[in-house]
């Protein structure tokens, strides 16, 4: 997807190019210049946030939701740009991700953690602040339909079905069931895509459709026989056994 303007200014070029570098700290000073002097520039909006998340020292931080704010201001201005919709998407998948992996020890404890956050589609509901997720910046619902917003408005096909794989592996922290409709989905689009194969066979097993594992752990190890040994790990908790 587009990531600058055509003729972008002397500052910004500056920014994306140490942020190519990994020099995260130096490249958000450059796009707080190019923001602070174009407030209404789309793309040094976007590379702010980008940034931001990128040099934050911890999930779920202060900088996190600075930048998710950006975001959101950005997409006010270019609704049908794709940038905005995946930075704010990314955000909160990666955070929600983070939550699961840290309370998932806990009976029920990932679960909890969402048990209150907002949810945007419902009508009527006021913003709910004060929940965990939200205040972690990791809000399933915000980071499914950012990230399927963004893979609807891309023309790149690889985009689109990564952006969707985000999306499908949130969703399946909803529910197995979800998670495999989705991941379907993407390989209607695209049938060779590993990483869908992969998590299929991990929701498979989740729900005993143990020879549909089956099935998808071969193609996983017959293309990409290096994610095998990981998958065969993931399906045995399951009691799924490769042979």
């Amino acid at each position: 997807m587009k990531e600058s303007p055509e003729k972008p200014s002397w500052f910004l070029k500056k920014a994306i190019k140490a942020f190519y570098k990994e020099q995260y700290r130096k490249a958000k000073w450059f796009a707080f210049v190019a923001k602070l002097l174009y407030p209404d520039d789309y793309f040094a909006i976007c590379w702010y946030a980008n940034c931001l998340y990128f040099s934050a020292s911890y999930a779920g931080s202060y900088e996190h939701h600075r930048a998710a704010a950006l975001y959101e201001g950005a997409i006010k201005l270019k609704p049908l740009h794709p940038l905005a919709h995946a930075g704010l998407g990314r955000i909160h998948y990666s955070n929600a991700i983070q939550i699961v992996k840290n309370y998932r020890i806990f009976p029920g404890g990932s679960w909890a953690m969402f048990a209150d956050e907002y949810d945007p589609d419902k009508k009527g509901q006021l913003g709910n602040i004060g929940g965990f997720a939200d205040k972690k910046c990791g809000n399933r619902n915000i980071a499914i339909r950012e990230l399927e917003k963004a893979a609807e408005l891309t023309n790149d096909p690889g985009e689109k079905v990564e952006l969707l794989c985000m999306a499908a592996e949130i969703r399946t922290y909803k529910s197995n069931g979800m998670g495999i409709d989705a991941f379907k989905h993407i390989l209607d689009i695209n049938p060779n895509y590993v990483p869908a194969h992969f998590h299929l066979a991990g929701c498979y097993a989740a729900t005993n459709q143990h020879k549909q594992s089956l099935k998808e752990y071969e193609f996983v190890h017959q293309n990409a026989p290096e994610l095998a040994p990981e998958l065969a790990e993931v399906i045995q908790r399951h009691e799924v056994n490769p042979t």
